[in-house]
């Protein structure tokens, strides 16, 4: 039914957007486009900004490149319909379909499809516009390069603290925010007199970070914007001393615990074991992780090279997916996510996503705070370290420092 459901509201979209005499427009324009996306229909102010380029070869191959500080991500699943354009994002299942008003012109709704969560919101774009956040040339009132102690949702009882890192040169803004589970990877925007903004698109994110500088140096009337039901509100203060609880510490297997082993279904409709005679002997890292989940996308990718290196060495790596109820529809999430990535490791689908899942999954778990969380186990199936969360590409040095501890660590395991 959920397939029957998609493939309907797909056929209304062409339906609506398609030209009546089914002659396709690709003639967009080439080069630098600005995106809009509308993220809350109540709140005007709320409009993410993004920027990517257009290409077309001399084959007729388009591409399109969306830029968020260092990241480019590209994708050229591009399909022209009529009148109507139709982008599907990278690794994950977002789209964008929108109708061609000119050659410089699109207008139509941006899609995302979660693991639990599928809504829809506005999408504009224009060609020739390079300015990410319009109007952002005030000169800054203060340069807030550095670290900042940040409290989301202040003063409720879901506080909870993360870290946000800038580097501003001028006007120019760009950053990240480290949370337990990992970051929000690659953030850019500006510093206009008081106002800071910060924006990412990148085919799974959609965020929207706002605040103002206060006259105490303190960045004040934050808000987070991630989606139609996803707005909270942030304050942070200048610390370069601050840090987040240890990532060893936030999920945990249960005590004397002692050889693990589980039973899942891998993307072929085989029952795969961890006690099967291909893991026997081996150090073993399990992956609890979904294939809808940003972090978990940056450490797949770290993983899928580091596994090339060490499985000749006696290494295996699992990725057991959390993702939909439904087998088919997950399965389909998840061999699009490996196919992209290249992931030549074991991936199992392991149930919905959710913390009852992940006990019923995983009865040797204790404490489970976040995707990813990964186990590291020895040639005898024993957890020797839990970690949850992953500092992806976006965050510099951490992932540098990151990359060089897991390295370390298997060298340790394969001993």
């Amino acid at each position: 039914m959920k397939i029957l459901s998609y493939l309907l509201i797909t056929f209304s979209f062409l339906v609506l957007f398609s030209s009546c005499s089914g002659e396709k427009n690709d003639n967009l324009k080439q080069g630098e486009w600005r995106g809009v996306l509308l993220i809350d229909k109540n709140d005007e102010s709320a409009e993410l900004p993004f920027n990517f380029s257009y290409t077309k070869s001399d084959g007729g191959k388009s591409e399109i490149i969306i830029t968020n500080a260092d990241e480019k991500v590209s994708t050229n699943e591009i399909i022209f319909s009529g009148d109507s354009i139709f982008i599907k994002m990278p690794v994950f299942k977002d789209e964008i379909r929108a109708k061609i008003m000119s050659e410089d012109s699109l207008s139509g709704q941006y899609y995302h499809f979660g693991s639990r969560s599928q809504y829809s919101f506005g999408f504009n774009a224009s060609a020739g516009k390079k300015q990410r956040f319009t109007n952002a040339d005030k000169t800054p009132s203060l340069d807030i390069s550095g670290r900042w102690e940040t409290t989301v949702q202040p003063g409720d009882s879901d506080e909870y603290k993360i870290i946000g890192e800038f580097l501003q040169s001028g006007n120019h803004l760009t950053g990240t925010f480290l949370t337990t589970s990992g970051d929000y990877r690659y953030l850019e925007g500006a510093v206009s007199g008081n106002d800071v903004m910060l924006s990412c698109a990148d085919g799974s994110h959609t965020l929207l970070f706002k605040a103002i500088i206060s006259a105490e140096g303190t960045l004040e009337n934050g808000v987070l914007i991630g989606g139609p039901t996803w707005r909270e509100k942030w304050r942070a203060v200048r610390n370069e001393k601050a840090v987040l609880p240890d990532p060893e510490k936030q999920s945990a297997v249960k005590e004397n615990t002692g050889e693990i082993n589980f039973t899942f279904t891998d993307l072929n409709n085989k029952k795969v074991s961890l006690s099967d005679e291909k893991y026997k002997g081996k150090a073993v890292i399990v992956q609890i992780m979904g294939s809808w989940c940003p972090n978990c996308m940056d450490e797949t990718k770290l993983f899928a090279q580091l596994f090339e290196t060490y499985k000749p060495k006696g290494l295996e790596i699992i990725g057991l997916c959390f993702e939909s109820k439904d087998f088919e529809e997950s399965k389909t999430r998840i061999e699009r996510f490996v196919r992209q990535l290249n992931a030549k490791y074991d991936f199992l689908y392991a149930g919905e996503v959710g913390i009852n899942s992940i006990f019923a999954a995983l009865p040797f778990m204790k404490e489970f705070r976040g995707y990813p969380t990964t186990l590291y186990l020895d040639r005898n199936h024993k957890v020797r370290k839990v970690f949850t969360g992953f500092s992806g590409p976006g965050t510099g040095k951490h992932y540098e420092k990151l990359k060089n501890d897991i390295v370390q660590y298997i060298e340790e395991l394969i001993k």
